[in-house]
């Protein structure tokens, strides 16, 4: 098994329920096991360049919804279409790898300005599948 191949697993496993995934081919076997979380480290402040007060102009927010793992995105029908309102936690798709698929599910709430990716198309982790504008 290449590096590529264990990495989609880890996606697989992340995107679901399960606690664990074994996978057997040929003479590999590799067994994937949900860990405790590493712990924190330190966050340092941020420094951020702001414009003074007299030149601020108020932008837009930009929402994404991004894909969650790596595979081929399947979105249903007329779900997610330019113009829909999404609420927090509503399925918006599927990504399928592995042949296993896991639900994308909207971390945001907003109304759907672009679609960025097509049903049956491949899609990396964090790619964006769809722009929002707050409600």
């Amino acid at each position: 098994m290449d590096i590529e191949t264990i990495e989609q697993l880890i996606c697989v496993l992340e995107g679901s329920n399960n606690e664990e995934l074994c996978v057997q081919k040929g003479d590999y076997k590799i067994r994937i096991k949900r860990g405790q979380k590493p712990a924190s480290t330190p966050k340092l402040p941020r420094v951020s360049a702001k414009r003074p007060a007299e030149h601020a102009v108020s932008e837009p927010q930009e929402l994404l919804i991004n894909a969650p793992m790596v595979g081929m995105f399947h979105r249903p029908n007329d779900l997610a279409e330019v113009g829909s309102e999404i609420a927090e936690g509503q399925t918006v798709g599927s990504i399928e790898s592995m042949k296993l698929p896991s639900d994308v599910v909207a971390r945001v709430s907003g109304r759907v300005v672009e679609v960025l990716v097509e049903d049956g198309m491949p899609v990396e982790f964090g790619q964006p599948l769809f722009r929002l504008e707050p409600l």
